[in-house]
């Protein structure tokens, strides 16, 4: 594989990878540290939200391979939907527009929800279009380790942009991430 396909295959793996620090590691902290939402409660949403992704996961899958049979035009409207929703879910995660407790753990779970289901939907696109540019055991090992050298690369900023520009620039930096990727 080339350099430029590698790249073009891989760079969705940047903002995939990207996104799911902050919501693993540093949307429980921001609830719970600035908006105030008890720890526990907004640790049961999220493995509500985890079992959820859980359930619908294999639906996505069936889904995603329809499409594919619809032709790639078809794959690349839902990538990028895709890619709307989960930029669009992660900024509504981290701003949300309501205050109180219940109000803020009714918004976190639907917008986690949302959000899950685009990274799902995404995430899916992405190893499926992996698996369909087909070869050799050189050939695949190398779209891997395209797709993998591009998420660790997104692991990497996303463990440094919220903390050193915040969680706008870190929303903005995503946006394009995932618009490039696409």
């Amino acid at each position: 594989m080339r350099p430029l396909q590698g790249l073009a295959y891989g760079a969705l793996g940047l903002p995939l990878a990207f996104v799911a620090l902050p919501l693993y590691v540093l949307l429980p902290a921001h609830y719970g540290a600035t908006l105030g939402v008890p720890l526990a409660a907004l640790g049961a949403l999220l493995l509500g939200a985890r079992l959820f992704d859980a359930v619908v996961d294999p639906w996505i899958g069936r889904w995603i391979d329809r499409c594919h049979a619809r032709g790639r035009t078809v794959v690349l409207r839902v990538a990028a939907a895709a890619c709307v929703v989960l930029a669009a879910g992660f900024v509504a995660l981290f701003f949300p527009p309501v205050h109180g407790t219940a109000a803020l753990l009714a918004w976190c779970g639907a917008m986690l929800a949302l959000t899950y289901f685009a990274y799902s939907a995404l995430s899916v696109v992405h190893q499926s279009w992996g698996a369909r540019l087909g070869g050799d055991e050189a050939q695949r090992a190398s779209v891997v380790s395209w797709r993998e050298g591009c998420a660790l690369a997104g692991v990497l900023v996303a463990s440094v942009l919220p903390a050193l520009a915040g969680f706008g620039a870190t929303a903005a930096v995503l946006a394009v991430a995932l618009a490039l990727g696409v």
